[in-house]
């Protein structure tokens, strides 16, 4: 029995980010999907010993990207250019997509199981990480990308 790994050495690799709704990288680990609301903690005069509640802030958290490999390395890449821009101190927010499914051959989602998708807005990059440089292993080239959200829902 051929097993799907050994067909596709991607498979690993599947939660696919976009930036700009180009693929720019494929991921094996996301971290951090997460949102808080604050509640905020007030007392009533007519019954003092009962707190209430009521919505404050909002806050996406910080989403940490792990073991990555560009996609289409030889071309320009996007996620590439705007760590640069951002190493140059030229922080330039950016919309960007996660989806999390089962991926083929041809990159494509197979028709089994539907795609979750992440759409994350006002993204700016906090913390980038390269895995070893060594021309004898077969190790990711992002070890891993923290990403700071202001926004985030779910499709």
């Amino acid at each position: 029995m051929t097993r799907r790994a050994d067909i596709d050495p991607l498979v690993s690799y599947a939660f696919v980010v976009e930036i700009n709704q180009n693929p720019v990288a494929r991921f094996s680990g996301v971290d951090g999907l997460s949102y808080e609301v604050e509640m905020i903690e007030y007392r009533d005069s007519e019954q003092p010993n009962l707190p209430q509640f009521r919505q404050g802030r909002r806050k996406a958290g910080r989403v940490t990207l792990k073991r990555g490999v560009l996609v289409d390395y030889g071309k320009k890449n996007d996620l590439l250019e705007w760590i640069r821009s951002v190493e140059k101190g030229v922080v330039k927010p950016r919309d960007i997509t996660i989806t999390i499914g089962n991926y083929g051959k041809d990159s494509g989602i197979c028709e089994t199981k539907a795609p979750h998708t992440w759409s994350l807005s006002n993204c700016m990059p906090t913390k980038w990480s390269l895995g070893s440089l060594d021309g004898n292993s077969n190790s990711p080239l992002i070890e891993s990308l923290e990403i700071v959200v202001s926004e985030m829902s779910r499709s």
